[in-house]
């Protein structure tokens, strides 16, 4: 039993590190990885940001008496940044919430096509939001923050550079698709199946 269990570990092992030198060999696979970390980063910093402002709010009003008058608009604009930083590498990752109906029911090419066409419509969406906004993100930074007099550029600027990573991000993944012809692999059906077997295996 043991030696079953070290071949299979084993097997497992090889196959983590086939997978992964073919994840390596994706075209822009390195710049992808060194952008999420960035982002990933960059939300964990803001979300640092907001922790620590509010609970600086908290003990300077019920220990001092006297809160800070800018607190809550330093965690506003740290949660706006830090919503489409997350949104940025979670597109990468492929985690975005989704509803597969018609792709388990396609073969291999059908999934693969519907994947570049929905990689294309989020492209698309992204970049029209994007050229949408950018005028209203100019005319707004003449206008500061009531407290910090920050221009409101900064804040609705997030949404925009959201939107730009988020479209690379996309581009990238439909790039990928076509180089190796084959859909990409889905956490969540592999989770989907384990889970089934463990059901199986406790009845």
């Amino acid at each position: 039993m043991n030696a079953a269990d070290d071949l299979n570990s084993a097997d497992a092992t090889i196959t983590n590190d086939q997978a992964g030198d073919s994840a390596n060999a994706l075209p822009f696979a390195q710049c992808v990885r060194w952008m999420s970390v960035a982002e990933q980063t960059l939300a964990a910093l803001f979300l640092f940001v907001i922790v620590s402002t509010m609970g600086a709010q908290v003990f300077a009003r019920y220990f001092f008496g006297a809160p800070f008058s800018s607190s809550e608009e330093v965690a506003r604009i740290a949660l706006i940044w830090m919503t489409f930083m997350a949104a940025a590498f979670v597109m990468a990752e492929g985690r975005h919430i989704t509803v597969d109906v018609l792709s388990p029911r396609l073969s291999v090419r059908g999934q693969m096509r519907l994947e570049c066409l929905s990689h294309g419509i989020v492209t698309a969406a992204c970049l029209l939001l994007l050229i949408g906004g950018s005028r209203f993100v100019w005319y707004v930074g003449k206008v500061g923050s009531p407290s910090l007099g920050i221009p409101m550029s900064w804040w609705y600027g997030a949404v925009g550079v959201g939107l730009s990573l988020m479209a690379i991000h996309s581009i990238v993944n439909l790039l990928q698709v076509l180089a190796t012809g084959q859909p990409t692999a889905r956490e969540s059906v592999v989770e989907e199946d384990a889970f089934h077997l463990e059901l199986e295996q406790g009845e």
